[in-house]
């Protein structure tokens, strides 16, 4: 990829704004078309968030695809954008550049398990492409110009570098992962193109609590289901490994719940996660292991009375609650208790304060809603503006969804930029 100088006033026939997944595959889209395009980052590298990618593993995409996959602030149905390129067109994309990938129970990954692979794989692509990359120019200033009947898109950078464009493609993503660039700096822009842009939260992030004693199982990681309690709403839940931390509670489970626990707290809503540690248990066998144990021999601590069942942490926790200790004779401790410990074991309470900020999130939840771009994901408001990837009111689950829809959404509003040749209206 040629890089160009700053300073400097040019025209092109389309600007994208971001490099990263969406917008290298838009570029990449809009090449593959015939559309050259300028291609704006304020790193100093395309896909820098890639590298950060599925623990660095870089996780695509996933061979199941499900609606419940994927949340917006609407009823809008997204098989529509992902039947124009689907999860086999992915595969299909990269293997075709000889970027094999596999699959573990239906999440893929780069064969290299490393997402290097795919930003260098972007960085191969768009240098054949022809893709003409600009390093450290962060887009500070995007309106409508006209000069002899001729409608144009002015782009200006922080750095003073202004160009022209027939079309743009905002794809510089959300508000998540500050620290690899993204800063939600693109939704100002959006607003002065009269879109709307519904309030940006973290998503798959921990979820926080006040409760001082969660610091008694901090470190535990274990199968559980996790349930969450909203006022006004449905329970909602999810299973997976649960980490416990000292000020709340995290892993897959607990990110799959955290945008919608974000937005009721946003809403000033009481948010309560119920953990279950024995998710395996049907009724009928827990019903029994309950009447087992506590018709027991009881001369012994109630570490030992509830031996195997949760982990010593995760027991301390729960005693903790009810004002004991492990130690204590469980002959000392009502019948009715000792049941009371173990449903404990099945539903334990723990209020949500809070969420991990946009630093920790993987995604944001909110944006742009996908009822101001149309089928080309070419906005209904601005005409000859594109938009693809995190901007656009669009969240999936952990397991490649967010970067299957980035990839989607980019080669959309890519190859339906440059099949659009008759420029602006």
């Amino acid at each position: 990829m040629r890089q160009a100088r700053e300073k400097e006033s040019r025209y092109c026939e389309v600007a994208v704004i971001g490099a990263g997944p969406s917008g290298c595959m838009a570029s990449a889209a809009a090449a593959e078309n015939g559309l050259r395009a300028l291609l704006f980052d304020a790193n100093d590298r395309i896909g820098r968030k890639i590298y950060a990618t599925g623990g660095g593993r870089c996780n695509l995409t996933n061979l199941r695809m499900d609606k419940e996959c994927y949340h917006t602030g609407g009823s809008e149905d997204l098989s529509a954008f992902f039947a124009r390129f689907s999860v086999q067109d992915h595969i299909r994309f990269w293997e075709s550049e000889g970027i094999w990938l596999h699959d573990r129970q239906g999440y893929v990954y780069p064969r290299t398990d490393q997402a290097a692979t795919i930003a260098e794989g972007f960085e191969k692509i768009l240098r054949r492409a022809q893709v003409e990359f600009l390093p450290g120019q962060r887009v500070s200033d995007l309106r409508l110009y006209s000069e002899e009947g001729k409608r144009r898109f002015l782009i200006q950078t922080e750095s003073g570098g202004q160009y022209f464009a027939r079309k743009v493609i905002l794809a510089g993503g959300g508000a998540a992962g500050p620290q690899y660039g993204s800063v939600g700096d693109l939704y100002r822009i959006a607003r002065a193109l009269s879109h709307s842009v519904r309030k940006p939260l973290p998503a798959l992030v921990p979820l926080l609590s006040d409760d001082r004693d969660l610091k008694a199982a901090a470190g535990v990681r274990c199968d559980a289901k996790v349930t969450l309690l909203r006022e006004g709403a449905e329970p909602v839940s999810e299973r997976g490994e649960l980490q416990m931390t000292d000020k709340g509670i995290s892993g897959i489970p607990v990110f799959q719940l955290s945008a919608a626990a974000a937005r009721s707290l946003d809403e000033g809503k009481t948010v309560t996660a119920v953990i279950d540690f024995l998710p395996d248990f049907e009724e009928e066998k827990w019903s029994a292991e309950i009447a087992r144990r506590t018709g027991e021999d009881k001369d012994c601590m109630l570490s030992v009375f509830f031996l195997g069942l949760v982990n010593r942490k995760v027991l301390d926790l729960i005693l903790r609650k009810r004002g004991l200790q492990a130690e204590k004779k469980a002959s000392k401790v009502p019948v009715e208790v000792l049941a009371g410990i173990m449903e404990d074991m099945r539903g334990f309470k723990v209020k949500v304060t809070g969420t991990g900020d946009f630093r920790q999130a993987q995604v944001t939840s909110g944006g742009i809603p996908l009822s101001e771009v149309d089928g080309d994901l070419q906005s209904v408001k601005c005409r000859g503006l594109y938009l693809a990837g995190e901007i656009l009111d669009v969240d999936g689950i952990c397991g490649g969804y967010n970067l299957q829809w980035a990839m989607t959404s980019g080669w959309i509003a890519g190859s339906s930029a440059a099949k659009e040749r008759s420029g602006t209206k």
